[in-house]
């Protein structure tokens, strides 16, 4: 794999992995299900920047070769199948250094009355000292 798309993808998914942690004790002390929700997208977005990452690795290294190589259409194919497993969307992906705290908001419903934005970024940050750093 190319170094600098290994390094980018491996740092996506330490992000993400940490991130899944916050949102997995968001799920735990019953934050509103929406913000949950958000947080859930900005995970996908991130996994689906790693396919991305991927995706362009293995047309720069393993398709250049199989053409070089008069196997084509095996490789064309194949990647024809695995896009099925790539659920890409129009968005980009958060990436490493954007704050998440846009995405919470307040809850429209009664039983989370008390929960504020500020809450919602202790228990996600609750992780940092837990070695689940998200930088």
């Amino acid at each position: 794999m190319d170094p600098e798309l290994k390094k980018d993808a491996a740092l996506r998914l330490k992000v993400a992995a940490g991130h899944l942690e916050s949102i997995r004790r968001m799920v735990d002390q019953d934050i509103y299900c929406v913000n949950i929700m958000k947080q859930v997208s900005a995970v996908q977005a991130s996994l689906e920047q790693v396919q991305r990452i991927l995706l362009r690795n293995h047309l720069l290294t393993c398709v250049a070769d199989a053409m070089r190589e008069g196997m084509g259409t095996p490789i064309v194919d194949e990647l024809i199948g695995a896009m099925k497993y790539m659920p890409f969307t129009a968005g980009e992906a958060i990436g490493p250094d954007h704050a998440l705290s846009p995405l919470i908001e307040h809850p429209l419903c009664h039983c989370h009355s008390d929960e504020t934005p500020e809450t919602v970024q202790k228990i996600m940050k609750e992780g940092e000292s837990d070695g689940h750093s998200s930088d």
